[in-house]
């Protein structure tokens, strides 16, 4: 059986989303990304617990003259990448404001958050590392599933944490009830029940809007 999920990728400019994104899709790394517009996307296929689970990365713009995460781009999310610089405590302080911008759009049938994972970037950057216990608490003190140093440039990281990311939608999705209205969550924030929804890969390709 195959899956389909949505992953939103959101944080603020310049933190390396594009970059963690390409690295994640292609193995690439290019120091000449440009400011990301609007949403770009990348698709990603992984073997999870001898499952197929086909990704859709929506690369979200983090400039704040675009007046936050549009609600169209979160709709039917299953779970986000939230990433910071991990060398500038301003991006590192805002990611729950990014996690909240999420939570008001897209959440589970169920009312609960949809699983995030903190990614702290640019971790080729330090000198010294973070103790471990320092991530665990700024993961948890945030309300992240689970927080990673990351790099896209080195690839440290990034596959860890979008595996993890995974497994904790797909886990979330077998524990809410199975039942689906058209495929779409009944709560408010319009969110993608996540139970028992199987892609039919040989029907014709679904518009993503």
């Amino acid at each position: 059986m195959s899956f389909f999920l949505k992953v939103l990728v959101v944080g603020d400019v310049a933190t390396g989303k594009t970059s963690l994104v390409n690295r994640l899709v292609s193995n690439v790394y290019n120091e000449g990304y440009k400011a990301t517009i609007g949403c770009e996307f990348g698709f990603k296929v992984v073997e999870i617990e001898g499952e197929t689970v086909r990704v859709q990365l929506w690369d979200l713009a983090g400039q704040d003259r675009l007046g936050g995460i549009s609600k169209l781009y979160c709709r039917d999310a299953h779970g986000a990448l939230v990433v910071c610089d991990v060398t500038k405590t301003e991006t590192i302080a805002k990611t729950t404001k990014w996690k909240a911008q999420v939570s008001e759009y897209a959440r589970c049938s169920d009312g609960s958050e949809i699983p995030m994972v903190l990614c702290m970037n640019k971790a080729d950057l330090l000198d010294v590392s973070p103790a471990q216990e320092r991530l665990d608490h700024q993961g948890k003190e945030g309300g992240f599933t689970q927080v990673f140093l990351t790099s896209a440039k080195t690839a440290l990281n990034a596959e860890t944490a979008f595996e993890s990311l995974v497994k904790a939608v797909m886990q979330k999705r077998a524990e809410l009830p199975p039942t689906v209205v058209d495929g779409r969550s009944q709560n408010p924030g319009g969110g993608l029940k996540l139970a028992r929804q199987a892609v039919d890969t040989k029907s014709p390709k679904r518009k993503c809007c």
